[in-house]
């Protein structure tokens, strides 16, 4: 049975030719992408798939945003381009939180945020996430303890600190981000904020913020003088 061609490209001048010319920087999103997924199917090319995954979003928050599921979902996006899709993503992800020093220094919020800005900003759902340091602050590690709705997840004081215990961590910084983008701590954020810096103080294990990440945004209950 011969094979259904698949759609390449079918504009004037294809993402190859243009980055050839001009260079990376001249792309789009949509460009930018279509050159990851090199090539459609009968119906789309790469640059109409690119597009719809992208949606009406801006920038690539389609593509941040994405999982498996919602990949697949499109049609022309099988396991394998979802899964390459999700690869760029997790690089984009890892490549914000690498830096020079083996162990980055945490001692200020902005830094903190910086740090995990681009891993919680895109959810859906809030996850909650303790960061583990060590006696100089620099950081150690990371342990999700929680994933819950588009609104809330819930945690204790000693799931905090069993972790923290286990890992050996000399203080503990909580993370979790808000799915609406607003970074406003509810009133049951401040309730745990509060339990678990008591706890912290009583096993010698402070909890030194605890900041929420919104969309390019943050809170921190450090700066705002609440711990």
């Amino acid at each position: 049975m011969p094979q259904t061609k698949k759609k390449v490209w079918n504009q004037e001048m294809d993402p190859e030719t243009k980055a050839r010319q001009y260079g990376m920087d001249a792309l789009t999103d949509a460009e930018l992408l279509a050159l990851v997924i090199r090539c459609g199917t009968k119906e789309k090319n790469a640059l109409e798939l690119a597009r719809e995954i992208l949606g009406d979003e801006v920038g690539f928050y389609g593509l941040m945003e994405s999982n498996l599921q919602t990949l697949t979902s499109i049609r022309g996006i099988g396991w394998a381009k979802a899964c390459l899709l999700l690869a760029v993503r997790s690089i984009v992800i890892r490549a914000s939180q690498q830096r020079r020093e083996v162990k980055p220094v945490m001692n200020s919020a902005s830094c903190v945020a910086d740090f995990f800005m681009e891993q919680l900003r895109y959810l859906k759902k809030e996850q909650v996430i303790l960061c583990l340091l060590d006696n100089k602050c620099r950081y150690m590690g990371q342990v999700l303890l929680a994933e819950g709705t588009c609104n809330t997840a819930v945690i204790s004081p000693r799931e905090v600190y069993i972790e923290a215990l286990m890992h050996r961590a000399c203080a503990v910084i909580l993370l979790h981000n808000h799915p609406s983008g607003d970074p406003t701590p509810s009133k049951e954020d401040r309730a745990v904020t509060t339990m678990c810096a008591l706890a912290g103080e009583n096993l010698g294990i402070p909890l030194m913020d605890h900041i929420v990440i919104g969309d390019l945004t943050y809170f921190s209950f450090k700066e705002q003088g609440l711990i």
